[in-house]
């Protein structure tokens, strides 16, 4: 059977010792436990946070006025809302999307942005209605100004 290990007690003192040669920077945990022969994993890691200049760390203290506290309070309350209400437009744009979608597939109807190119045609076509001969649509092209370029020999463009 094997005899049991003897539990090492360090002295207050001894530890603030560790700690303070720690934390000036003369050695590091894993240093100084193998240094001074201090068992256990954690040991060393537990007096600096008992003893330590930095055992506060992590723990933030913060004073405010009572008009700053309201404040915050009303921001908080003001980004709650917008939160919501941001929630609530995404629904909106997921229901109308839907319903154009619905709307297209079950009636037909084309609803969504046409492509430029279609657009561009259906705007001629509603521009030059009432022309019938093709000598109105001329002599309305050669009533553009003569600045202009000309786009009849220009080659479309395919979109991908």
């Amino acid at each position: 059977m094997k005899a049991k290990d003897s539990q090492v007690r360090y002295s207050e003192e001894f530890k603030r010792m560790v700690v303070s040669e720690i934390e000036s920077g003369v050695m590091t945990a894993n240093r100084a436990a193998k240094y001074y022969g201090i068992g256990g994993n954690l040991t060393i890691y537990r007096w600096l946070a008992t003893y330590g200049m930095n055992s506060s760390k992590g723990k933030k203290v913060i004073i405010m006025t009572k008009q700053e506290e309201t404040e915050l309070i009303t921001l908080r309350k003001e980004v709650a809302l917008l939160k919501r209400e941001l929630e609530e437009a995404e629904f909106r744009a997921i229901a109308w999307e839907s319903m154009v979608e619905a709307i297209e597939t079950d009636l037909g109807i084309p609803v969504k942005k046409k492509p430029w190119s279609q657009a561009l045609l259906d705007a001629k076509k509603k521009l030059y209605q009432g022309v019938e001969d093709s000598e109105s649509t001329a002599t309305a092209a050669s009533s553009d100004s003569q600045s202009k370029p000309s786009t009849k020999n220009l080659r479309t463009i395919k979109r991908k």
